[in-house]
Protein backbone atom coordinates (compact mmCIF):
# COMPACT_ATOMS: atom_id res chain seq x y z
CA UNK A 1 0.00 0.00 0.00
CA UNK A 2 1.54 3.68 -0.74
CA UNK A 3 1.71 6.05 1.79
CA UNK A 4 0.32 9.20 1.51
CA UNK A 5 1.43 11.95 3.23
CA UNK A 6 -1.13 14.37 5.55
CA UNK A 7 -0.20 17.86 4.32
CA UNK A 8 -1.99 19.57 7.63
CA UNK A 9 0.92 17.22 9.97
CA UNK A 10 3.80 18.55 7.46
CA UNK A 11 5.86 21.87 8.55
CA UNK A 12 6.60 23.67 5.84
CA UNK A 13 10.41 25.21 5.72
CA UNK A 14 10.26 29.28 6.14
CA UNK A 15 13.88 29.75 4.90
CA UNK A 16 13.65 27.60 1.29
CA UNK A 17 10.11 29.34 0.87
CA UNK A 18 11.88 32.90 1.01
CA UNK A 19 14.42 31.15 -1.26
CA UNK A 20 11.99 30.63 -3.76
CA UNK A 21 10.23 33.82 -3.42
CA UNK A 22 13.67 35.05 -4.21
CA UNK A 23 13.71 33.04 -7.56
CA UNK A 24 10.11 33.74 -8.98
CA UNK A 25 10.12 37.25 -8.33
CA UNK A 26 13.73 37.73 -9.98
CA UNK A 27 11.93 35.29 -12.73
CA UNK A 28 8.99 37.56 -13.54
CA UNK A 29 11.12 40.69 -13.13
CA UNK A 30 14.29 40.32 -14.34
CA UNK A 31 17.36 42.16 -13.08
CA UNK A 32 16.66 43.89 -9.83
CA UNK A 33 18.37 45.78 -6.80
CA UNK A 34 18.78 45.02 -3.82
CA UNK A 35 16.37 47.91 -2.30
CA UNK A 36 13.74 46.91 -5.02
CA UNK A 37 14.17 43.11 -3.94
CA UNK A 38 13.25 44.22 -0.84
CA UNK A 39 10.31 46.06 -1.72
CA UNK A 40 9.09 43.33 -3.53
CA UNK A 41 9.48 40.47 -1.12
CA UNK A 42 9.22 42.45 2.17
CA UNK A 43 12.34 40.84 3.65
CA UNK A 44 15.24 42.35 5.37
CA UNK A 45 18.54 43.41 3.37
CA UNK A 46 20.51 41.09 5.69
CA UNK A 47 18.18 38.27 5.22
CA UNK A 48 18.22 38.62 1.11
CA UNK A 49 21.93 38.87 1.19
CA UNK A 50 21.93 35.07 2.97
CA UNK A 51 19.30 33.87 0.47
CA UNK A 52 21.35 36.00 -2.43
CA UNK A 53 24.55 34.89 -2.09
CA UNK A 54 23.46 30.93 -1.03
CA UNK A 55 21.67 31.31 -4.56
CA UNK A 56 24.77 32.78 -6.13
CA UNK A 57 27.50 29.66 -4.80
CA UNK A 58 24.43 27.05 -6.60
CA UNK A 59 24.80 29.10 -9.90
CA UNK A 60 21.03 29.97 -9.82
CA UNK A 61 21.61 33.85 -9.48
CA UNK A 62 24.20 36.31 -10.76
CA UNK A 63 25.02 39.87 -9.81
CA UNK A 64 26.20 42.03 -12.99
CA UNK A 65 29.21 44.45 -12.57
CA UNK A 66 28.01 47.07 -13.59
CA UNK A 67 24.54 48.24 -11.76
CA UNK A 68 25.18 45.61 -8.95
CA UNK A 69 21.33 44.05 -10.02
CA UNK A 70 20.84 40.70 -9.40
CA UNK A 71 19.27 38.23 -11.99
CA UNK A 72 18.57 34.62 -12.86
CA UNK A 73 21.77 33.14 -14.35
CA UNK A 74 21.49 32.03 -17.91
CA UNK A 75 22.71 28.55 -16.98
CA UNK A 76 20.15 28.01 -15.23
CA UNK A 77 17.94 26.41 -18.05
CA UNK A 78 20.67 23.80 -18.09
CA UNK A 79 20.87 23.26 -14.72
CA UNK A 80 17.41 22.14 -14.88
CA UNK A 81 17.01 20.95 -17.77
CA UNK A 82 13.51 20.50 -19.68
CA UNK A 83 13.45 17.13 -18.46
CA UNK A 84 13.31 18.14 -14.70
CA UNK A 85 10.35 19.74 -15.04
CA UNK A 86 6.55 18.75 -14.52
CA UNK A 87 4.94 18.18 -18.20
CA UNK A 88 2.26 21.30 -18.58
CA UNK A 89 -0.68 18.74 -19.08
CA UNK A 90 -0.18 17.06 -16.11
CA UNK A 91 0.78 19.42 -13.76
CA UNK A 92 -2.68 21.55 -15.07
CA UNK A 93 -4.62 18.63 -15.23
CA UNK A 94 -3.74 16.78 -12.08
CA UNK A 95 -6.52 18.61 -10.02
CA UNK A 96 -9.18 17.65 -12.34
CA UNK A 97 -8.31 14.35 -12.21
CA UNK A 98 -8.71 14.18 -8.52
CA UNK A 99 -11.93 15.51 -8.37
CA UNK A 100 -13.90 12.99 -11.18
CA UNK A 101 -17.04 11.07 -9.72
CA UNK A 102 -15.80 8.00 -10.99
CA UNK A 103 -13.06 8.14 -8.94
CA UNK A 104 -15.31 7.88 -5.89
CA UNK A 105 -16.23 4.71 -6.96
CA UNK A 106 -12.76 3.35 -7.82
CA UNK A 107 -12.74 3.74 -11.44
CA UNK A 108 -9.25 5.23 -11.86
CA UNK A 109 -8.26 7.53 -14.63
CA UNK A 110 -4.89 7.59 -16.64
CA UNK A 111 -3.84 11.53 -18.53
CA UNK A 112 -1.39 10.64 -21.73
CA UNK A 113 -0.09 13.01 -24.02
CA UNK A 114 1.90 12.75 -27.69
CA UNK A 115 5.75 11.99 -27.52
CA UNK A 116 6.10 12.48 -31.22
CA UNK A 117 4.43 10.93 -34.58
CA UNK A 118 2.68 8.00 -33.36
CA UNK A 119 3.80 7.94 -29.93
CA UNK A 120 1.97 8.31 -26.82
CA UNK A 121 3.07 8.40 -23.14
CA UNK A 122 0.62 7.62 -19.84
CA UNK A 123 1.86 11.41 -17.81
CA UNK A 124 0.30 11.51 -14.87
CA UNK A 125 -2.69 8.64 -13.02
CA UNK A 126 -5.01 7.94 -10.32
CA UNK A 127 -4.55 4.30 -10.25
CA UNK A 128 -2.67 4.41 -6.08
CA UNK A 129 -4.55 1.26 -4.76
CA UNK A 130 -7.56 -1.17 -5.31
CA UNK A 131 -7.89 -4.01 -7.88
CA UNK A 132 -7.14 -1.54 -10.91
CA UNK A 133 -4.13 -0.17 -9.48
CA UNK A 134 -1.02 -2.50 -11.21
CA UNK A 135 1.67 -4.00 -9.69
CA UNK A 136 3.67 -1.36 -11.52
CA UNK A 137 2.98 2.54 -11.82
CA UNK A 138 1.15 3.52 -15.16
CA UNK A 139 3.74 6.30 -15.13
CA UNK A 140 6.02 6.51 -18.26
CA UNK A 141 3.82 3.42 -20.10
CA UNK A 142 3.78 3.58 -24.06
CA UNK A 143 0.54 2.42 -25.07
CA UNK A 144 -0.73 1.43 -28.67
CA UNK A 145 -2.06 4.44 -30.72
CA UNK A 146 -4.19 2.01 -32.56
CA UNK A 147 -5.77 -0.20 -29.88
CA UNK A 148 -5.80 1.97 -26.81
CA UNK A 149 -8.44 4.12 -25.85
CA UNK A 150 -6.27 6.66 -25.71
CA UNK A 151 -4.79 6.29 -28.99
CA UNK A 152 -7.76 6.18 -30.40
CA UNK A 153 -9.08 9.48 -29.01
CA UNK A 154 -5.89 11.15 -29.84
CA UNK A 155 -6.03 10.00 -33.59
CA UNK A 156 -9.76 10.85 -34.01
CA UNK A 157 -9.40 14.20 -32.58
CA UNK A 158 -6.29 15.25 -34.13
CA UNK A 159 -6.54 17.45 -37.45
CA UNK A 160 -6.35 15.32 -40.83
CA UNK A 161 -2.78 16.37 -41.32
CA UNK A 162 -1.59 15.41 -37.78
CA UNK A 163 -3.54 11.84 -37.65
CA UNK A 164 -1.84 11.60 -41.19
CA UNK A 165 1.65 12.05 -39.47
CA UNK A 166 0.76 9.64 -36.48
CA UNK A 167 -0.19 7.60 -39.01
CA UNK A 168 3.07 7.56 -40.96
CA UNK A 169 5.14 7.28 -38.07
CA UNK A 170 3.52 4.37 -36.78
CA UNK A 171 3.74 2.66 -40.48
CA UNK A 172 7.50 3.18 -40.24
CA UNK A 173 7.49 1.81 -36.17
CA UNK A 174 4.32 -0.06 -35.27
CA UNK A 175 4.41 -3.31 -34.17
CA UNK A 176 2.92 -6.13 -36.73
CA UNK A 177 -0.95 -6.47 -35.45
CA UNK A 178 -0.90 -2.77 -35.21
CA UNK A 179 0.47 -2.64 -38.75
CA UNK A 180 -2.64 -5.25 -40.03
CA UNK A 181 -4.85 -2.75 -38.25
CA UNK A 182 -3.62 0.48 -40.21
CA UNK A 183 -3.26 -1.53 -43.81
CA UNK A 184 -6.69 -3.79 -43.64
CA UNK A 185 -8.58 0.11 -42.97
CA UNK A 186 -9.95 -1.45 -39.61
CA UNK A 187 -8.74 1.29 -37.82
CA UNK A 188 -10.45 4.23 -40.25
CA UNK A 189 -13.69 2.28 -39.31
CA UNK A 190 -12.35 3.05 -35.67
CA UNK A 191 -11.61 6.41 -35.95
CA UNK A 192 -15.13 7.34 -37.37
CA UNK A 193 -16.94 5.60 -34.64
CA UNK A 194 -14.95 7.08 -32.36
CA UNK A 195 -15.61 10.79 -33.57
CA UNK A 196 -19.33 9.93 -33.95
CA UNK A 197 -19.61 8.17 -29.97
CA UNK A 198 -17.02 11.16 -28.47
CA UNK A 199 -14.92 8.89 -26.82
CA UNK A 200 -12.45 6.23 -27.66
CA UNK A 201 -12.74 2.34 -26.83
CA UNK A 202 -9.82 0.49 -25.68
CA UNK A 203 -9.68 -3.10 -27.99
CA UNK A 204 -10.83 -6.03 -25.68
CA UNK A 205 -7.96 -8.06 -24.70
CA UNK A 206 -5.46 -5.61 -25.18
CA UNK A 207 -2.74 -5.10 -22.39
CA UNK A 208 0.33 -2.40 -22.50
CA UNK A 209 3.75 -4.43 -21.29
CA UNK A 210 5.37 -3.64 -18.67
CA UNK A 211 1.88 -4.48 -16.98
CA UNK A 212 0.82 -8.08 -16.66
CA UNK A 213 -2.07 -9.68 -17.85
CA UNK A 214 -4.48 -10.00 -15.45
CA UNK A 215 -8.36 -9.65 -15.24
CA UNK A 216 -9.49 -8.01 -18.42
CA UNK A 217 -9.88 -4.06 -17.62
CA UNK A 218 -11.96 -1.69 -20.23
CA UNK A 219 -11.16 1.85 -20.84
CA UNK A 220 -12.64 4.68 -22.69
CA UNK A 221 -10.96 8.05 -23.15
CA UNK A 222 -11.71 11.56 -24.40
CA UNK A 223 -9.46 14.25 -25.86
CA UNK A 224 -8.08 16.99 -24.15
CA UNK A 225 -8.91 19.94 -26.45
CA UNK A 226 -7.95 23.27 -26.13
CA UNK A 227 -8.65 26.18 -28.76
CA UNK A 228 -5.01 25.36 -30.42
CA UNK A 229 -5.99 21.51 -30.50
CA UNK A 230 -4.76 18.33 -29.37
CA UNK A 231 -3.17 18.06 -25.81
CA UNK A 232 -3.79 13.91 -24.63
CA UNK A 233 -6.34 12.41 -23.58
CA UNK A 234 -8.11 10.95 -19.67
CA UNK A 235 -9.56 7.38 -19.71
CA UNK A 236 -11.63 6.21 -17.37
CA UNK A 237 -10.69 1.91 -16.46
CA UNK A 238 -13.09 -0.76 -15.18
CA UNK A 239 -13.07 -4.27 -14.61
CA UNK A 240 -14.79 -5.58 -17.50
CA UNK A 241 -16.13 -8.73 -16.40
CA UNK A 242 -18.08 -6.52 -13.30
CA UNK A 243 -19.57 -3.82 -16.02
CA UNK A 244 -20.73 -3.39 -19.43
CA UNK A 245 -19.92 -0.31 -20.79
CA UNK A 246 -23.53 0.64 -21.40
CA UNK A 247 -23.69 0.37 -17.59
CA UNK A 248 -21.18 2.63 -17.58
CA UNK A 249 -22.29 4.98 -19.82
CA UNK A 250 -25.96 4.97 -17.67
CA UNK A 251 -23.94 6.20 -14.58
CA UNK A 252 -23.05 9.44 -16.66
CA UNK A 253 -19.23 8.75 -16.06
CA UNK A 254 -19.17 9.53 -19.59
CA UNK A 255 -20.27 13.01 -19.38
CA UNK A 256 -17.90 13.65 -16.27
CA UNK A 257 -15.06 13.02 -18.21
CA UNK A 258 -15.94 15.22 -21.09
CA UNK A 259 -16.74 18.30 -18.56
CA UNK A 260 -13.31 17.63 -17.05
CA UNK A 261 -11.31 17.51 -20.19
CA UNK A 262 -13.17 20.65 -21.03
CA UNK A 263 -12.27 22.04 -18.27
CA UNK A 264 -8.83 21.45 -18.49
CA UNK A 265 -8.78 22.73 -22.25
CA UNK A 266 -10.09 26.28 -20.82
CA UNK A 267 -7.10 26.05 -18.15
CA UNK A 268 -4.31 25.62 -20.96
CA UNK A 269 -5.98 28.33 -23.25
CA UNK A 270 -5.76 30.32 -19.80
CA UNK A 271 -1.69 29.80 -19.25
CA UNK A 272 -1.11 29.89 -22.55
CA UNK A 273 0.12 26.36 -23.34
CA UNK A 274 -0.79 25.69 -26.97
CA UNK A 275 -1.28 21.33 -27.90
CA UNK A 276 2.10 19.81 -29.19
CA UNK A 277 2.09 19.58 -33.12
CA UNK A 278 3.92 16.26 -34.20
CA UNK A 279 6.40 16.48 -37.48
Amino acid sequence: MQDTPNPSSTKTIRALDRGLLLVETLSQRGQMTLAELRRSTGLSNPTLLRILLTLQERGWVRRNIAEGRYELAHSLGNLLGETARAHPLAEIAAPYLLELKSRQAGWPSDLCTMLGAGRIEIIESTRIRGPLAMTRTALGIRPSMVLSAHGRAILSFSSKEQRQIHLDGMKKAANKEDQRWIESGKLDAVIAQTRAQGFGLREPNYWQPPFDPGPEHAAMAVPVLSKTGVHGSISLIWMADEMSLDEVLALGSLQDLQKSSARIGVALDRAGIAAPRVA
